[in-house]
């Protein structure tokens, strides 16, 4: 059995990131991944842009539409992708309801900039028995699994310190450490404002202390402009995790008695690569909600884990 899928929404996310990559080595965007994962097939993209449709078209050999009405009235999808901007999510879903009755919808993040509208989109899903994922890629990564994996076996012992290093505005990006943070270490129980930052378009960058049920994390915020930078540093009594590059590259070393000085412990030399897939991030995401939709396993975020994160942000930004 496969999934029917239709995306809405065919800018970087939606198709255009990975138009030109190997796809054997990069999935990047919902049409590619849901093209090429076997549990689903796509259906059609919907995109008011007449040269994104004829792109689509031309990579897919699949029907592309202008609205959400017109593809949803041609299709019976199972599962509608929304990769529209984000101030317009809680449009595209109602509109998305209004014709249809999918299964599940997949959003992209974060769920909204207003915590009232993210609250809508929960509680229409809820209503509409339609089940909601958020696509925060980093909880499908094989690496991000290990370590939460790691965590629960107390391989990693808690309680941790970290750093999160973020940029491009708290919901647009710091979202996605956020979430990860809460994945790993449970929810945010409370926070402190360190220094307020600046306004990104609209989008706050405040550096803040977060307290968590596994540890506490101090968020930084860096500048895009200079260079992204999406970095983190977890200090636990049984060694230390490094998450660099995005999570393009994952360290653990443990703690070991010293070589020269057994009575003291150092991190070990020999360090611990943990692997990453996030070259192929949008495919793992696809195969965790087709864990999800078959009622196995899954890791993908729940409408409500991702309302979560935006009522904790909310809450941050609402104290600057």
């Amino acid at each position: 059995m496969s999934f029917g899928v239709v995306i809405i929404g065919l800018g970087q996310i939606g198709m255009t990131s990975d138009i030109g990559l190997d796809p054997e080595q990069y999935i990047w965007s919902h049409a590619r991944a849901f093209f090429a994962h076997p549990a689903f097939s796509l259906l059609a993209g919907v995109d008011p842009s007449p040269t994104s449709r004829a792109a689509f078209e031309e990579a897919y050999r699949r029907p592309s539409y202008a609205t959400a009405a017109e593809a949803l009235s041609a299709h019976r999808p199972d599962i509608v992708v929304i990769a529209v901007p984000t101030v317009n999510h809680l449009q595209a879903l109602q509109e998305t309801l209004a014709a249809s009755r999918p299964m599940a919808v997949l959003c992209e993040k974060p769920l909204s900039y207003r915590f009232d509208e993210a609250v809508a989109m929960t509680d229409t899903c809820r209503q509409a028995n339609v089940r909601l994922f958020v696509n925060y890629v980093r909880r499908a990564d094989p690496a991000v699994r290990e370590i939460k994996q790691r965590l629960n076996s107390g391989q990693i012992a808690q309680p941790l310190k970290g750093v999160v290093w973020y940029s491009k505005g708290l919901f647009n990006n710091g979202s996605h450490f956020f979430d990860l943070m809460q994945y790993w270490l449970g929810e945010m129980r409370t926070y402190e404002i360190v220094n307020s930052g600046r306004l990104l378009g609209n989008d706050p960058e405040p550096d803040f202390m977060a307290v968590f049920g596994g540890g506490q994390i101090q968020f930084l915020s860096a500048r895009e402009e200079d260079y992204s930078h999406y970095t983190i540093e977890l200090v636990s009594p049984s060694g230390r995790l490094r998450y660099d590059q995005g999570g393009s590259k994952v360290v653990w070393q443990s703690a070991i008695a010293s070589p020269e000085s057994p009575a003291y412990k150092v991190l070990d030399s020999a360090e611990d690569e943990i692997r990453n897939d996030l070259n192929r991030a949008q495919w793992n995401i696809a195969d965790q909600m087709a864990n999800a939709l078959c009622g196995n396993k899954s890791d993908i975020c729940s409408g409500d884990e991702a309302l979560s994160t935006i009522q904790h942000l909310t809450s941050i930004k609402d104290a600057l």
